[in-house]
């Protein structure tokens, strides 16, 4: 009998022999895939008694994101937000300035270049309310995708502009008193509604300051707290009360200040009621730079805030994901000790199947 026996010398040896190589061999690729990828399987159901922990933190670290994303976003937006009401200031700042210097000149071309600057004033108003990041309006609060003011027309142009002119054009019978009263009505008025309405900010601005407040964007930062993001172009002031000559908004009466100062070209100290007016806009005016730089510190409290937090969330989601690496990753050292013996006992089982290829019925009397 020189024949081997079966193939490798004795079936049921052979076969014990086979499963052992099979199963070490799904064993090194198990290894070889963990030396490469750096983690214990590619799905928790691979992981082995590690899987209920990586099951419950991975929810966890997507919502940390989820909020991480949202500050991300809101304090791009409050940037933007602080800069176009930096603008703002600087802007009211210019036209105060032009109205105290104009205050008591009998210089009619003096009153008419402020008048004129006004105009230019409005049309950077409208653009500075309309300023965006990305695709959201930030001075239109939770209606972030319409214009804070619609339309391509100045607002050197629009009604209420017209409005205002004519109610300044009689200062010299009604007074300056008077006319600033009919000119902060008008500029307070919310009637968005209307076929042609006096308001020139969108529908949903069109609202009295604290419920413009309320429009306020929202954004969620944890389990248990939201932030308000950013400022209404329509709301109050956030400490300031507003006076019996204010519409209650500073940016709106920053706007009427604009439009009242563009109709008085023609008029000088000798026009009754002209000196008069331009000191209570030159005041009014005052109050607004104020109302809109407290503004301005409250939306970087919001900013110093969201950095706080995004630190804390930071801090949270680190050590989550130590927990998550704990129950996930595969440690190299681990693995390539494991490997090393899984290529030896391979290399054994196949030296012993090329012996056993060559057993005959004499190998084993």
């Amino acid at each position: 009998m020189s024949s081997a026996i079966n193939q490798y010398g004795g079936g049921a040896a052979s076969l014990i022999l086979a499963a052992g190589i099979k199963s070490m061999s799904v064993q090194q690729e198990t290894l070889t895939w963990q030396a490469g990828n750096g983690t214990l399987a590619s799905t928790f159901a691979g992981i082995g008694s590690t899987r209920s922990t990586a099951i419950s933190l991975t929810p966890k670290l997507t919502q940390i994101q989820a909020w991480q994303s949202n500050i991300t976003n809101a304090q791009t937006d409050l940037s933007v937000t602080a800069s176009a009401l930096a603008q703002l200031v600087s802007q009211a700042q210019s036209m105060a300035t032009n109205l105290l210097s104009i205050s008591g000149t009998s210089d009619t071309s003096s009153v008419a270049a402020v008048a004129e600057q006004a105009k230019g004033s409005l049309t950077a108003l409208k653009t500075v309310l309309n300023t965006t990041s990305g695709s959201t309006y930030v001075f239109s609060g939770t209606d972030s995708s319409t214009p804070t003011i619609p339309g391509t027309d100045s607002l050197a142009n629009s009604k209420l502009a017209t409005t205002i002119s004519n109610i300044v054009s009689s200062l010299d019978t009604a007074g300056a008193a008077s006319v600033l009263q009919q000119a902060t009505t008008a500029a307070a008025t919310n009637d968005s509604s209307s076929s042609n309405p006096l308001s020139v900010f969108s529908a949903s601005l069109s609202v009295a300051p604290d419920s413009a407040r309320s429009l306020q964007r929202v954004t969620a930062t944890n389990n248990n707290s939201t932030t308000n993001v950013g400022v209404v172009a329509t709301q109050g002031s956030t400490t300031s009360a507003a006076s019996s000559t204010s519409t209650g908004s500073p940016i709106r009466d920053m706007m009427r200040d604009m439009m009242m100062a563009s109709a008085m070209g023609g008029m000088s100290s000798s026009t009754p009621g002209f000196s008069d007016m331009a000191k209570q806009l030159y005041s009014s005016l005052q109050t607004t730079i104020s109302q809109l730089t407290e503004l301005e510190s409250s939306v970087g409290s919001t900013q110093n805030s969201l950095t706080a937090q995004s630190g804390l969330l930071t801090s949270v989601r680190s050590a989550l994901e130590d927990q998550l690496s704990g129950a996930m990753d595969a440690d190299p050292a681990v693995v390539a000790t494991q490997m090393a013996a899984v290529k030896l006992q391979l290399e054994t089982s196949y030296k012993l199947v090329a012996d056993m290829k060559g057993m005959t019925l004499a190998n084993y009397i």
